[in-house]
């Protein structure tokens, strides 16, 4: 019996690595996601590779991981979910002429169009295009089309969102999975991948805007009109608030983990009780006390109020206008498990927050994955591939198909 060729997403997140495989069902056309694995990894940083041996290592370990849960299965295809300060977008036009004879806008004039609108992005020399999503297009002067394919006319116009990378970030990560005998087919910009199984299509049409709430970074993924607006990263997350702790407390990074979750909240919400706690110093022997009043007010609120600052500046830098919120905010990512995070955002957008949950109607699985909102990127990358509403910058893909006896020849090498 032949193996069932499987999909792989793999998350490079702010401080661990996010393995999802999937398939799509033959029937439902739905996509059932059939294991997941996250790993912390300190070869990884706000989505970089720091250290490709250690992040090589992590990700073969996830590799091996899913191969225990899948028994019997084959990956057939990795795709690569990107994010990091070296990412950046731009927006463009292009046109394309419709064939003479039959005036039909055809699969080929949609990559014509395209590709005229990529040789308007001007790039760095170590830079390098790794995704395009059309956002309208626009047929002999009528807008807001979406889909054109056997529509007639004589030209057409397409208006896209480009992610444009570091060659080098992209050639570290690249090594990294190759060292272990991982080739992926495709990359994918990782907050839009997380914000397509989000987002319903009314949200999108009311214009809302997806939060994907990270360790060390802040994704932005804005939506008016139901086309994407603007994409943007803040340096900041969760993990900063981890560092505050510490600092104020002065106890360990370990400590201070445990003192956000169990005892952290973004504000002092109505059903807030007030109760103290204690911790251990720096010295790891020393005893403290703190309230949790006092940790909330004083070291966490402070940071979740300069995080909604900075995400204020860039509503306000981009102009959308009071409507921009009209289909509210979706909350995802690690940090979006933060206590009251809901309701900070709610009190300081004047707008409906909700946390995000992977569309129903568009992938399936166990409650412990798809309500984990760390593995959503990855769950979303997964998805992207057997969606026909995007496209990509295209990798060559391998011929190399027994992925995971690599990956275990790899491992006999290494240890």
């Amino acid at each position: 019996m032949s193996k069932k060729a499987l999909t792989a997403g793999l998350d490079i997140g702010s401080n661990q690595v996010c393995c999802v495989v999937g398939i799509q069902d033959e029937v439902t056309r739905l996509v059932k996601i059939l294991g997941a694995v996250s790993i912390p990894c300190d070869g990884v940083k706000a989505g970089a590779v720091i250290n490709i041996q250690e992040a090589a290592l992590v990700i073969g370990k996830a590799f091996e991981e899913i191969d225990r849960i899948v028994v019997g299965s084959q990956i057939d295809n990795v795709i690569v979910a990107m994010r990091g300060n070296f990412i950046n977008a731009k927006n463009s036009k292009g046109v394309a002429s419709i064939n003479y004879s039959n005036k039909e806008v055809s699969k080929e004039t949609i990559e014509n169009a395209i590709e005229s609108a990529r040789k308007q992005i001007k790039i760095e020399s170590d830079q390098e295009i790794f995704q395009i999503i059309p956002r309208e297009y626009i047929l002999n002067q009528q807008r807001g089309i979406q889909n054109p394919i056997g529509m007639e006319g004589t030209y057409i116009e397409v208006d896209v969102h480009a992610f444009i990378a570091s060659s080098s970030n992209l050639c570290n990560i690249t090594k990294a999975m190759s060292s272990v005998g991982i080739n992926h087919s495709n990359r994918i910009y990782g907050y839009l991948a997380a914000s397509n199984i989000l987002v319903t299509k009314e949200e999108k049409e009311l214009s809302c805007l997806v939060i994907d709430f990270g360790g060390l970074t802040i994704g932005l993924v804005h939506y008016v009109d139901g086309m994407i607006k603007h994409t943007d990263e803040l340096s900041n997350g969760s993990d900063y608030i981890t560092r505050d702790i510490g600092h104020k407390l002065r106890t360990a990074y370990s400590i201070s983990k445990e003192i956000k979750e169990r005892y952290g909240a973004a504000f002092a919400y109505n059903d807030f009780k007030n109760e103290e706690f204690e911790y251990k110093a720096a010295d790891g022997r020393s005893i403290k006390k703190c309230s949790k009043i006092d940790l909330v007010n004083g070291i966490i609120m402070p940071r979740v109020d300069r995080i909604l600052y900075e995400i204020k500046e860039i509503i306000e830098k981009n102009n959308y206008g009071e409507e921009f919120l009209s289909g509210g905010i979706i909350l995802t990512g690690g940090g979006s498990s933060l206590p009251g995070l809901s309701e900070a955002f709610e009190k300081a957008f004047n707008c409906s927050v909700r946390t995000g949950i992977p569309n129903s109607d568009k992938v399936i699985g166990s409650d412990e994955i798809l309500l984990n909102p760390s593995y959503t990127t990855a769950i979303g990358t997964v998805v992207s591939v057997f969606s026909n509403s995007r496209y990509y910058i295209m990798q060559k893909k391998s011929s190399e198909n027994n992925l995971m006896s690599k990956i275990s020849k790899w491992f006999e090498e290494f240890f």
